[in-house]
């Protein structure tokens, strides 16, 4: 089994204990992406993500308590960029183009959707339980709230399912029927 960087002993002293300990981690989340290529995850052991991170059970342990951290770590890493999509001017209220590129984000990273949606671990968690919307877009009546979290539970709900199907619609169409279901639970109805 190859292991994912091998860091000589002067490198690593020249590391401060910060720095050391983000390669530690961040070596185990990669070790994971990796060895889910390889196998389901019910069948990684906390063993063999170490080997395969090149560190030891025990720093493992000192970094994450269980396989399911190091998912939620990765569900971190994730939702941060993907977050980055709603900072800036770039959609500017365009929900189609930002639902487009959420869909070609996970089109073109299918290893990174696999662990996600395969991991056994509660989506719900690992995508948060909140709203992003009521962030991104003002709240106009008292609704307006249980409209966004129905809106990005439909969502979060398609995306996983278009998953678990083979990704077979494009992400324009994705990204299209979306954002067409999102007008429709927000505005309310077909809005004629």
């Amino acid at each position: 089994m190859e292991t994912v960087r091998n860091i000589t002993h002067d490198e690593l002293f020249r590391l401060n204990n910060e720095q050391s300990k983000k390669l530690t981690r961040d070596s185990i989340v990669t070790a994971l992406v990796l060895l889910f290529a390889e196998k389901p995850y019910d069948k990684i052991t906390v063993t063999d993500i170490a080997k395969k991170a090149g560190v030891s059970r025990t720093a493992f342990y000192s970094n994450f308590e269980n396989k399911e951290e190091v998912v939620k770590e990765f569900g971190k890493n994730v939702i941060a960029e993907l977050s980055s999509f709603f900072s800036g001017e770039r959609y500017d209220g365009d929900g189609r183009t930002l639902l487009l590129d959420v869909f070609n984000t996970i089109k073109q990273n299918p290893e990174r959707a696999k662990l996600l949606f395969g991991s056994k671990q509660i989506i719900y968690e690992i995508l948060g339980g909140g709203t992003v919307l009521d962030s991104v877009m003002p709240v106009k009546n008292k609704y307006d709230v249980y409209n966004y979290l129905a809106t990005e539970s439909a969502l979060k709900k398609i995306i996983i399912e278009w998953y678990k199907r083979g990704m077979k619609e494009t992400p324009e169409e994705m990204a299209g029927y979306c954002s067409e279901l999102s007008r429709k639970i927000i505005v309310g109805g077909d809005d004629k």
